[in-house]
């Protein structure tokens, strides 16, 4: 906003012009523009990202698999899977470097479920953009797994909420 007095940049809120010390407090705050971005991020549900079909494997696969899956799909994380395909857990760069130091044995040996992130939160198709947003900065998730029925379908990661805000917000 400008000092309507000397024209200097102030922020909305203050109260006196650092340049000039004119009083700014009958200055108002114009409303924030409403625009496609608001209506994507508010509206928009998770089913409109296209979210790719996620890696899933058992909690018996080794972390070596699962980096290597991981790895060949670009993909930071994997899904992991128990015996009615209903999902366990996930398994994540993050849980990689956390969990994984110093005096494990190799990454062959380690099964999933010794590692991976159990009972995540999930969202549905029909959850909107700004919700899983929420969930990821409250949670300080990176990916969460997108399920139908308790059968997992997809997963949002933050990368691709940015991919699809950047292609649909122009």
């Amino acid at each position: 906003m400008e000092c309507p007095s000397c024209g200097y940049e102030f922020l909305a809120g203050q109260d006196i012009c650092e340049q000039c010390n004119v009083d700014l407090t009958h200055v108002s705050i114009p409303e924030p523009k409403r625009g496609r971005l608001h209506e994507l991020i508010l509206e928009d549900p998770l089913s409109q990202l296209n979210a790719p079909r996620p890696i899933t494997l058992r909690t018996t696969d080794s972390v070596a698999r699962a980096v290597e899956l991981m790895r060949k799909h670009r993909f930071g994380s994997v899904l992991v899977l128990g015996p009615g395909e209903g999902l366990l857990g996930i398994f994540t760069e993050r849980d990689l470097c956390r969990k994984l130091g110093e005096g494990r044995e190799p990454l062959d040996w380690v099964p999933l479920k010794d590692v991976m992130t159990p009972d995540p939160q999930t969202l549905r198709e029909d959850d909107t953009i700004a919700h899983a947003l929420h969930c990821m900065a409250v949670g300080g998730y990176r990916h969460i797994p997108i399920v139908r029925d308790g059968t997992p379908v997809g997963f949002v990661s933050i990368r691709g909420i940015l991919t699809y805000i950047a292609k649909n917000a122009l």
